[in-house]
């Protein structure tokens, strides 16, 4: 019973039903924190999924199928003596003793101490599911098939730790050898190799702290269809490949620097490998990933410490919403607010002139520069076609429609930030006034019916509490502009106008602000020129 009480005992329900669809949860059970399906590998003995991950005190249900010709169980047991280490073996040393009842028992000797939760005997061709909580007690949790002659072959681990993750039958494999870049690991014998049942890609088990290098091998479930992102640090080499493509090239010899890297992928099971080796000096690795619904979740068991020198985060919004990167933007000033749309275009907005400072599609922010304290510099757009609109004050006041355009300032004293508010999709209405005129500015994404050309960026702003007597301006874009039908174009930019009359000269396009009962809306759509 201390045995008992020192692993905390696992409530468990075993269903006693072969047809799945039928199987109704038991109380407490109607809704699960995790769902596993283990499978048995047909004329192999083994078990498709030989190790994964599930948070403390969680609910858990296990779906176990026997496609194979021989009956088969899944019974898991607490660590033991040995963590784990023993996988099983004081059950199995148990069953071997039951001599002739065994048959009649199903070769499960009920009551054992170690096993907290089992399938029973599944026939050929049959399935059954059970459902259990998880101990509070983090440690590797060992599963096993109890039938004579299967336990030695037909065995898993449950890793219990607070950072579960998707990423199943992770392996490792520990070299020794001295090298600057990443070397070709087929042609090396390991020195120690093992699994890793937690799914964290782990380095501590390494014997030496200088000259050793680990190649990790696993599976990754995506939640559903998109774009995922995964950011590697490590000093020194690294490299992340997923279904055998690299996604993120870390290599070579280097303090502590992350990088990053995107691939579309589907809903389900994907290959993923981390190589990593270290020559001298400190000795890191942290994985993490993003996607469609979810932000930087480790996949490593360390992560990066305050301080560390990090290159190449890419800061990438959800599927269906916005992100936005408020720091030092070179071209957008160090009050910039960046935004980054998941329909792949981007803007920059300068609170210090209340302006619309760029646009790009592409890639967001790499956010390495300033993800760790207070990173020097300004960083730029990570990716392309980067439009540059006019700096300075872009509403002001003018004597006349064809005035000169006041210069540049720092930081305008003309109009004052009054921060911003998000919408469900987190895109960001910006406020501001001038005087009496309160001004709203929202941007949002239009996506392009072609995945060959980036999409535009449509710009609402409304503006409240003038009159006639406002002789406002909003600057749009500085430049010769030729006129269309639908608006104005230069290389690289489209403009068209509602809400206002664009006055053009050779020098910039400009719009007068024109108040009815004390309001007045401009809306400005900007796109690339095809």
């Amino acid at each position: 019973m201390r045995f008992l009480s020192k692993y905390f005992v696992l409530v468990f329900c075993l269903l006693d039903f072969v047809s799945l669809l039928a199987a109704d949860p038991p109380k407490g059970f109607e809704k699960v924190d995790q769902e596993i399906t283990i499978s048995t590998l047909e004329a192999q003995m083994k078990y498709d999924v030989q190790s994964f991950s599930v948070k403390p005190n969680s609910k858990v249900k296990v779906i176990f199928k026997n496609p194979d010709s021989l009956p088969h169980n899944l019974i898991f047991c607490t660590p033991g003596k040995k963590k784990g280490g023993d996988k099983g073996q004081e059950v199995i040393d148990t069953v071997l003793k039951l001599g002739d009842k065994g048959v009649k028992m199903d070769w499960e000797p009920k009551g054992h101490p170690r096993i907290l939760a089992s399938s029973g005997m599944v026939q050929p061709g049959k399935e059954t599911a059970f459902y259990f909580k998880v101990p509070k007690v983090e440690g590797d949790y060992p599963y096993i098939c109890t039938f004579p002659g299967h336990y030695q072959l037909m065995n898993g681990m449950m890793g219990v730790t607070k950072k579960a993750n998707p990423i199943t039958n992770l392996t490792y494999k520990l070299f020794h050898g001295k090298w600057s870049k990443m070397p070709d690991f087929s042609e090396l014998k390991p020195v120690k190799s093992g699994t890793l049942a937690t799914g964290l890609f782990d380095i501590s088990m390494r014997e030496v702290n200088d000259n050793f290098a680990f190649v990790f091998n696993g599976k990754i479930e995506c939640p559903k269809d998109g774009k995922y992102s995964f950011t590697v640090s490590s000093d020194d080499g690294s490299q992340l490949f997923i279904n055998g493509k690299m996604i993120v090239d870390n290599d070579g010899v280097h303090g502590n620097q992350a990088k990053a890297g995107s691939v579309e992928l589907t809903k389900g099971k994907h290959n993923i490998e981390v190589k990593y080796f270290e020559l001298a000096g400190g000795e890191i690795l942290s994985v993490s990933w993003s996607g469609p619904g979810f932000k930087n979740k480790p996949l490593s068991k360390t992560a990066p410490k305050p301080g560390q020198v990090v290159e190449g985060m890419l800061i990438e919004a959800p599927e269906g919403e916005a992100t936005l990167y408020r720091n030092f933007i070179d071209g957008a000033g160090p009050r910039a607010i960046g935004v980054g749309y998941h329909e792949g275009v981007n803007l920059a907005f300068d609170a210090n002139n209340m302006r619309l400072a760029m646009i790009w599609h592409g890639e967001f922010i790499d956010g390495a520069r300033h993800w760790i304290g207070r990173g020097q510099g300004f960083q730029p757009p990570a990716g392309s076609d980067v439009i540059r609109l006019p700096e300075g004050v872009v509403i002001t006041e003018l004597e006349k429609a064809d005035s000169i355009w006041p210069g540049s300032e720092y930081r305008t004293k003309e109009i004052d930030f009054k921060g911003y508010v998000l919408d469900k999709f987190q895109r960001p209405t910006f406020k501001y006034s001038r005087g009496a005129v309160s001004i709203t500015d929202k941007s949002v994404p239009i996506a392009s019916a072609s995945a060959e050309k980036p999409g535009m960026i449509r710009r609402m702003l409304k503006f409240s509490g003038g009159d006639l007597s406002s002789n406002l301006y909003l600057l749009l874009a500085q430049g010769k502009f030729q006129k269309e039908d639908t608006g104005y174009h230069d290389e690289e930019l489209f403009l068209s106008v509602k809400g206002g009359e664009v006055l053009a000269n050779d020098v910039d396009l400009r719009v007068p602000i024109v108040f009815k009962n004390g309001k007045s809306e401009v809306e400005i759509t900007y796109r690339w020129t095809d």
